[in-house]
């Protein structure tokens, strides 16, 4: 068995097969077969295009402000972010990091305790750097170049919207 497969939706139950699963239909050599644990996350596909769609609209809403908030997209376009603006991003930001970011870095800590590094391990990654960079800068404990609201927030945004894509 190798560490990826492909998913199979069929038209008729919206049930996804894998590849590995094609050659039997039941578990009579049980002891050749080997566990399921490496595909426990791919149950409920229908539960999980409802989420992501669900997710990508509340956060590309909350993203809106966040970008709008930002003072280095704010610099990129030339307008000034009002001095009582400058908590929306981070307060914001916080929100799409632990909210919308939540399936990702569930997903990362599913791979990294199964030792199966993937695509959620990067984005989880990502998000977590760009989240805790953000801080820094906020709070002054890092340069303030290393502000990136607004690229946790589009980041997260694009993620969902395929994460979403992908499930349908």
């Amino acid at each position: 068995m190798s560490g990826s497969h492909e998913h199979h939706h069929t038209a008729a139950t919206g049930r996804v097969e894998h590849d590995e699963h094609a050659q039997h239909e039941s578990h009579e050599n049980r002891e050749r077969h080997g566990s399921h644990d490496a595909h426990s996350g791919h149950t409920g596909h229908g539960d999980h295009v409802a989420q992501f769609r669900r997710l990508f609209w509340i956060n590309l809403v909350i993203a809106i402000p966040v970008v709008a908030s930002s003072p280095m997209f704010a610099m990129i376009l030339g307008y000034a972010v009002p001095d009582w603006a400058l908590v929306v991003a981070p307060v914001l930001g916080t929100v799409m990091y632990a909210w919308g970011g939540w399936p990702f870095l569930s997903g990362a800590i599913s791979e990294l305790r199964s030792r199966t590094p993937g695509m959620m391990l990067l984005i989880g990654l990502a998000i977590t750097v760009a989240f805790f960079a953000s801080w820094g800068a906020t709070l002054g404990i890092l340069d303030h170049a290393l502000e990136f609201w607004w690229e946790l927030a589009l980041l997260i945004v694009i993620m969902l919207l395929g994460h979403w894509i992908e499930m349908r």
